[in-house]
């Protein structure tokens, strides 16, 4: 069986190059926009405040069920709550303005690829483990920063349903990858990351390069660079 290296995307790989704030509120501004070239006028200020709440409540969803609620059931709720019906054709165009910040406010941790392209040469296989809506918008957003070809398989909570850290995120990818759990390592910046690979035997590492690691699991490394990491496996 191979060994794996499986990296977190958010908090990891990527983070918004503004504030967390800023981030939301271009989400709002850019819904609201959407919204208004389908003829429905809506204070950006009202947006923001329903997007706030469609986000509170996907993520109660998300964290009593650990199941996913991709992009299109947090469109829905948002829709709702403005009291807008929420057809497959409003649905469909607001989809890149509701993704428009995570393609375009995201920055990538320095020395990532060099990281990815080296723990390949030590012989692991690649893998994106990632609690996101949207794995579509997330491989394009790989492909834009010229980083979708250094992973060997991409594992989104969207396609796989079940989010980390329950058992069926990390069971569905060592079934699909064929890696041992026991020689691989992963790389994560929440406690959902380092309680679920843990669970499973994996050797763990918090990255905080992006911000520290609050969780209450102790992970067995904590690393502030993609050097350190690159350190840890060698």
């Amino acid at each position: 069986m191979a060994k794996g290296l499986l990296v977190d995307f958010w908090g990891t790989l990527f983070y918004p190059s503004i504030t967390i704030e800023e981030y939301h509120r271009l989400r709002a501004r850019k819904v609201a926009e959407s919204l208004s070239s389908s003829g429905y006028n809506l204070d950006v200020e009202k947006v923001y405040n329903a997007y706030l709440e469609a986000r509170r409540i996907a993520d109660e969803i998300r964290n009593h069920s650990l199941r996913e609620v991709d992009l299109t059931g947090e469109l829905v709720l948002l829709l709702n709550l403005l009291k807008v019906n929420p057809t497959s054709e409003l649905l469909a165009s607001l989809r890149e303005a509701y993704m428009y910040p995570y393609l375009y406010s995201l920055s990538l941790a320095p020395g990532a690829p060099d990281l990815l392209l080296e723990a390949r040469r030590l012989g692991y296989k690649i893998i994106l483990a990632s609690n996101t809506m949207s794995g579509e918008y997330t491989v394009l957003l790989l492909r834009k920063n010229g980083m979708l070809t250094l992973f060997d398989y991409l594992g989104f909570s969207d396609e796989i349903c079940f989010r980390k850290p329950h058992p069926r995120f990390y069971s569905w990818i060592i079934h699909q990858t064929g890696i041992n759990p026991q020689e691989s390592v992963f790389i994560g910046d929440e406690e959902g990351d380092i309680l679920g690979a843990k669970s499973f035997g994996m050797r763990t590492i918090a990255f905080t390069g992006f911000h520290d690691y609050m969780g209450k699991t102790e992970p067995d490394y904590t690393a502030r660079t993609m050097q350190g990491i690159h350190e840890l496996l060698g």
